[in-house]
């Protein structure tokens, strides 16, 4: 198996990086992942709270890679199902008082954890266990000129945060570079939709996947698929505005595959699809995804 080391990190979705590995569409390759801080919180006792320094500007959400997919043109898609991640113990979590959906003075101070992993659990403090759902947080293709950092999420992908990008989904993201140039990054353990806090449980991982090419694809935004649903996903720092795109992407997908006028479009919309958030902590992009039923057939566009 092809593998990309985490001992070069990048935090900028870069085109001038020099690659780390250069592959072929359909090939399968392992990303060796940092944790949000590369390691940095981690010798702290488990379970313990302490508090949790600011984050060094510019730092955050280390890279692997990236990975130049041979034949990618801007206009493709890169499409990257996910076979496998997995964890490294421990990981940690942590919630700040600088920022965050709450008055200033709400919190405090600042309170980390670190959180290993135990037959499949995360152990929060003694009294609680949470399941662990890994995730990956950060996946994107690199953009020329003034290249997104690492903590950003756009029409690159970059720092989505949604927790269904996890084993079996397949994410396709638009490519706007020569050989389209795939980082991976900010794995989390666990971590519920909105990530209210900024962080979820941040770990150090192995993450497993394949990628392939759609040809001329356009896409406008990130596309998901899982066993059940097809999702667009959006960013923008104002609500209203990510919503909208969503919906706009999704109308015209139902209106041009489905034949629907958009009236019946929105009305399809309302009656069987999800709008969901990935973060929304409130210094950032507020990152959405819109998802419909597979069953009907539809496909990114």
């Amino acid at each position: 198996m092809r593998r990309i080391t985490r001992d070069i990190v990048s935090y900028y979705y870069e085109v001038t990086d020099p690659p780390r590995l250069d592959v072929p569409p359909g090939e399968t390759v392992i990303f060796e992942t940092w944790d949000a801080r590369a390691g940095a919180l981690l010798d702290r006792p488990p379970g313990v709270p302490f508090e949790l320094p600011l984050p060094t500007p510019g730092r955050g959400n280390p890279l692997t890679g990236p990975l130049a997919v041979r034949g990618a043109e801007p206009g493709d898609a890169l499409v990257v199902r996910i076979d496998r991640i997995e964890c490294l113990s421990p990981g940690w979590c942590g919630g700040h008082a600088h920022v965050g959906p709450f008055p200033e003075g709400r919190v405090p101070r600042p309170v980390g954890r670190v959180c290993p992993i135990e037959g499949g659990f995360v152990r929060y403090s003694e009294g609680v266990l949470l399941p662990v759902e890994p995730m990956v947080g950060c996946i994107g293709t690199a953009v020329p000129g003034d290249a997104p950092q690492a903590g950003i999420p756009g029409r690159h992908g970059g720092n989505l945060d949604h927790p269904v990008i996890a084993e079996g989904t397949t994410v396709m993201l638009p490519v706007f570079s020569e050989n389209a140039l795939l980082y991976v990054g900010d794995v989390h353990a666990t971590q519920g939709d909105g990530e209210l806090s900024g962080v979820g449980v941040e770990i150090p991982a192995e993450v497993t996947v394949k990628v392939d090419l759609w040809k001329g694809a356009r896409l406008r935004w990130p596309w998901a698929m899982t066993q059940d649903a097809v999702m667009v996903m959006t960013a923008h720092l104002e609500f209203e505005r990510a919503r909208e795109e969503a919906v706009e992407e999704m109308l015209q997908v139902l209106e041009t595959q489905l034949g629907l006028e958009p009236g019946d479009a929105i009305a399809l919309i309302s009656v069987a699809g999800n709008l969901r958030i990935g973060q929304a902590f409130g210094a950032m992009e507020v990152t959405l995804r819109l998802e419909m039923p597979r069953s009907l057939g539809i496909v990114p566009a």
